[in-house]
């Protein structure tokens, strides 16, 4: 938010009454409107990813681009890749730039303006591209400032906060529910006529937030935190737009001369999605504007970030290889109908907003004898492996070519989606407590790119995934992610007195 020592006396109070309200779920307004927009936001990116895969490799009689199921299946996890780390642009530009706030503002426009493009028919491989440009420039412009905006909302030690990011992920999981819905919209009336239901909803939460922000916002997050003179900013802001041009004016020359295919490309960013977040968290740690306590509690971030890492390393298998699996080898018929193999991407959601309910009903209950953050974390990770384990069972059971019960799918979708509601909001809640002052978005925007580094791994195992080779590829998968959690949990209290927990019984962070 703005500095509080420049702010005036009316300033003041208004930011005290603001963090004070308990309009929405005992929480403020403003987290009422970032819940809403989260909701309208997954709603939109949940139509989009359910179908995307089956609208890149579908012929293009069936209305799609026509790709190959393993170009198709790089090309997801590239995305979910570079989206990440486009994500430390987006909060370097929030922190020194723009603001929170104001990227926000601008990265939701410009996403809805992406969801339209990719509605629109006819465009082909140059809509879909410029769709995911466009996606990935919002990212850009605010890297993860709805949950930086989010921790502003809350003075120092309010106990509500992990509360309101346990909410949010919950709320959002409600507008995850729509897969099903938009593969039978696909079945129905073709692939760009679902993708307009998700561009109308993501215009909606981008109006939903012009129109509440002034209100209920007031001053927070609306200065960046630590800024830029304006001609450095200036200078900084026209480099962005000017390089993510020419980037793209190459890549699209290199692509139409045959110069560069879609693996090359997917392994060259995937290597580096891998290692920049890595780097980036090296200089925050090594900052002059870092102290040395704060450094001392980055560090110890660190297993939950690999934990993290892990985790998204699994959650792509189910937006690429299980979801080709989904389509090619799960019986499809219900009472006699066919359902969409983008069905599936429902369970999560399902799962998502049970899991969540009941982790804040838990965490409430408990209080101060809940466990710990890194505890949670890993044990959330725990869960994660075990849910590629599992699906190696069909693998062995079943031969080849038979259509297996979607039981296997849903049992794979608890698991994960148990160890996401232990590990997700918790971690967003540890990298919000361990920030440094000085890398207060950027440092969440860290946390997000452990994701990245997930996915660009995932791009490059799936080179090594062959038909009939599935169970060692689940199974070092799994077992990997397994012994990461077991780490975290068994080293849990140690790692949370690093990171600034208070040195009770339970050593909470609070």
């Amino acid at each position: 938010m703005s500095k509080e020592g420049t702010l005036t006396l009316s300033e003041q109070q208004l930011v005290h009454e603001l963090r004070t309200q308990r309009s929405f779920l005992g929480h403020p307004k403003a987290v009422g409107t970032l819940s809403f927009m989260q909701l309208c936001n997954s709603f939109a990116n949940y139509t989009m990813s359910a179908i995307l895969i089956y609208y890149l490799y579908a012929t293009k009689v069936e209305g799609g681009l026509g790709l190959s199921q393993t170009d198709a299946a790089q090309l997801i996890s590239l995305y979910s890749a570079l989206s990440l780390l486009a994500g430390l642009v987006g909060s370097y530009v929030a922190d020194r730039i723009l603001g929170p706030r104001a990227g926000l503002r601008l990265s939701r426009c410009a996403q809805a303006v992406a969801y339209v493009v990719l509605a629109v028919p006819g465009m082909g491989i140059p809509g879909y591209a410029a769709s995911q440009i466009l996606l990935i420039f919002g990212v850009m412009l605010s890297g993860r400032s709805l949950e930086s905006v989010m921790g502003k909302m809350y003075e120092s030690g309010d106990e509500r906060k992990d509360g309101a990011f346990t909410i949010t992920y919950t709320i959002a999981n409600i507008g995850a529910a729509v897969p099903a819905i938009a593969g039978a919209i696909s079945l129905v009336a073709g692939y760009h006529a679902a993708f307009a239901v998700g561009a109308v909803v993501a215009v909606l939460g981008a109006g939903s937030y012009l129109l509440t922000e002034r209100r209920f916002f007031g001053p927070i997050g609306d200065k960046p935190d630590d800024p830029l003179p304006a001609a450095v900013k200036r200078r900084i802001m026209v480099g962005i737009v000017v390089a993510l041009v020419a980037a793209v004016a190459i890549l699209a020359l290199l692509f139409m001369g045959g110069s560069l295919s879609i693996k090359q490309f997917a392994n060259t960013m995937s290597t580096a999605a891998i290692f920049i977040p890595i780097i980036y968290l090296i200089y925050i740690v090594n900052s002059r504007k870092t102290t040395r306590g704060e450094a001392r509690r980055v560090l110890a971030l660190l297993p939950l970030y690999a934990c993290n890492c892990l985790s998204m390393l699994v959650w792509t298998q189910s937006t690429s290889i299980l979801a080709i699996y989904a389509e090619t080898s799960v019986d499809l018929n219900l009472l006699g109908f066919k359902i969409s193999p983008a069905t599936f991407q429902t369970i999560p959601a399902v799962l998502g907003l049970v899991f969540g309910s009941l982790a804040a009903l838990v965490w409430a209950r408990l209080g101060d004898r809940q466990p710990t953050n890194p505890w949670k974390v890993g044990a959330g990770t725990v869960l994660w492996g075990l849910g590629p384990v599992f699906m190696c069972l069909p693998f062995i059971l079943f031969p080849a070519g038979v259509r297996v019960s979607p039981i296997w799918l849903v049992a794979f979708y608890v698991l994960i989606i148990a160890g996401e509601a232990l590990n997700s909001p918790t971690g967003y809640a540890a990298a919000c407590t361990v920030a440094p002052a000085a890398f207060a978005t950027q440092m969440v925007t860290v946390w997000s790119l452990s994701q990245s580094t997930g996915a660009g791994l995932s791009t490059l195992a799936s080179q090594f995934y062959i038909a009939g080779g599935e169970v060692p590829y689940f199974l070092i998968m799994g077992g990997l992610t397994i012994a990461m959690g077991l780490i975290v949990v068994a080293g849990s209290r140690a790692l949370n007195r690093r990171m600034g927990g208070e040195a009770d019984s339970k050593g909470r962070i609070e």
